[in-house]
């Protein structure tokens, strides 16, 4: 089973060639504390009518470490960090750091039973820096000092995307691709974020992609294959509209043409993060069959003269849970 699992898919990796994605509808906001994606198990943020990224205060609370308590009688929320302490109340423009009234243009909001806020006017409040990447609409919380690009003694630039550490310039070849080891990194973060998960006798495919540098661009592959062979290919250049998905933020897809999982026989997932001019030095692979009798998760190089290598640690059952 493992030959031919292996066999199938580097005939994949041969045959498959990149295009250019398309379309999605609009992505959904994260929020990135201290370089961690942050899941909201039953309320997205949102951007409220005064322009505001609204929170569920007590996951990013939690996630920086604050202390959140509510008073339901005042319907006040106080969150509490490091000698810093935060009042809002909901539907009031007026808020209070360490006993200091200050005024912001939006108001703190109850909704689908959790407390809202805006994002920015706490978390600031709190001592963190704040920034938003409207282009894949993410909020990014930093309680570590600021995150933004810093020159290098040649030049060079380095930036944080979803904790890891990129530069421009050591972390690159001389033909632009991203070197090998810092490559792993990136690969690495997506495959941690990628799951297949069953809810209500559904199941579905869910994935947070992690930041990435500037021209670079995501290409994730799943085939889940039959028992008979046959397989069905979930990639953002599909013309079968119930398998396509997007190449950035966030997704939940129902697999639709699953109807009965005993009749799967294994999952081939491929991640690659390429230039569209440059290309990539290599991807990563992984195998699963159902009855986990073959299993593994290798980096492939592109060229032979750098050699595979085998993530024995890899952690399938937090991916794989249909």
């Amino acid at each position: 089973m493992k030959i031919i699992s292996k066999i199938l898919t580097l005939v994949l990796i041969v045959t498959y060639l990149l295009s250019l994605p398309t379309s999605a509808a609009e992505l959904p906001i994260r929020v990135v504390v201290n370089g961690t994606n942050i899941n909201f198990p039953d309320a997205e943020p949102f951007i409220d009518e005064n322009s505001r990224t609204q929170v569920p205060i007590r996951f990013v609370g939690e996630a920086l470490g604050a202390d959140v308590s509510w008073d339901g009688n005042t319907k006040k929320v106080t969150i509490t960090l490091n000698g810093r302490k935060v009042v809002l109340q909901i539907g009031n423009k007026t808020y209070e750091v360490n006993g200091q009234q200050k005024q912001m243009d939006t108001v703190a909001l109850l909704k689908e039973s959790r407390t809202f806020v805006p994002v920015r006017f706490v978390s600031e409040a709190l001592g963190a820096t704040v920034k938003w990447n409207a282009n894949i609409r993410t909020v990014y919380i930093d309680m570590n000092g600021d995150a933004a690009p810093s020159p290098g003694p040649t030049g060079e630039t380095v930036k944080y995307y979803d904790g890891i550490a990129f530069n421009d310039v050591t972390d690159v070849d001389q033909y632009g691709r991203i070197k090998v080891e810092k490559l792993k990194e990136f690969l690495l973060k997506l495959a941690d974020q990628l799951r297949f998960v069953k809810e209500n006798g559904k199941y579905y495919i869910e994935c947070t992609y992690p930041d990435k540098p500037e021209g670079y661009e995501w290409n994730l592959i799943i085939r889940i294959y039959n028992k008979d062979n046959s397989y069905e290919a979930y990639t953002p250049t599909t013309r079968v509209p119930d398998c396509q998905i997007p190449t950035e933020g966030s997704f939940k897809k129902e697999a639709t043409v699953i109807k009965d999982i005993n009749n799967i026989s294994f999952f081939n997932v491929t991640i690659s993060l390429e230039h569209p001019k440059t290309g990539s030095l290599g991807r990563l692979n992984i195998v699963y069959s159902t009855d986990k009798s073959d299993i593994w998760a290798t980096f492939v190089p592109k060229s032979g003269t750098i050699p595979s290598e085998e993530y024995e640690t890899f952690n399938f059952d937090k991916m794989f849970r249909w």
